[in-house]
């Protein structure tokens, strides 16, 4: 059976070798910046031709995957998100667009890391904690504050406010940053 980090080689191999522009937010960006949760799914957003997506669906399909273009064409048409799983574990892969600002600057943002020689294209902290706050449910709250104290030190905070004002979560910004520099006693 093979591991989430295989599933993640395969894909952004595939990805990266066919110029498919993609970053890899939600669970698992959340997992990159050290903040400990569970996830059972890698979380894409892709930029992809509609004449494009048979290719992607084949290579899916040739790599024990369950995948199917008619979903993912209607997801893409619907500005939804299409579901890809692995046959071989219960890890999925949740696939959407690129369907609104926010989507452009995190695809825009990304960060390249490497994993077993392969470039992996990931959100960055600051565009995960604003996508955090957006969401804004429980768990998505816990994994923002918990990015924000264990990058702190490396954030851009001027983009993160500048970017929270600008998306509506200026708010949720400022109570975040409020909790850690309290439990860290800062001024």
């Amino acid at each position: 059976m093979r591991t989430i980090e295989q599933i993640l080689d395969i894909v952004c191999d595939f990805l990266n070798s066919n110029n498919i522009d993609y970053v890899i937010v939600g669970g698992f960006a959340v997992l990159f910046y050290g903040n400990p949760r569970t996830t059972m799914d890698i979380d894409y957003v892709i930029q992809i031709e509609d004449e494009n997506i048979p290719v992607l669906i084949k290579f899916f399909q040739e790599n024990g995957f369950y995948a199917d273009k008619y979903d993912m064409r209607a997801a893409f048409k619907e500005r939804s998100h299409c579901t890809v799983e692995d046959k071989e574990t219960m890890f999925r892969l949740d696939i959407k667009g690129v369907y609104s600002e926010m989507d452009e600057r995190v695809l825009k943002n990304k960060r390249k890391v490497e994993l077993d020689n392969i470039a992996i294209w990931i959100a960055s902290p600051e565009d995960t904690i604003i996508n955090k706050l957006v969401f804004s449910r429980e768990q998505d709250l816990k994994d923002a504050i918990g990015i924000f104290i264990r990058q702190y030190e490396s954030l851009d905070l001027d983009y993160l406010e500048k970017t929270a004002k600008r998306i509506g979560v200026n708010n949720l910004l400022k109570d975040l940053r409020k909790k850690y520099e309290t439990r860290n006693n800062v001024r």
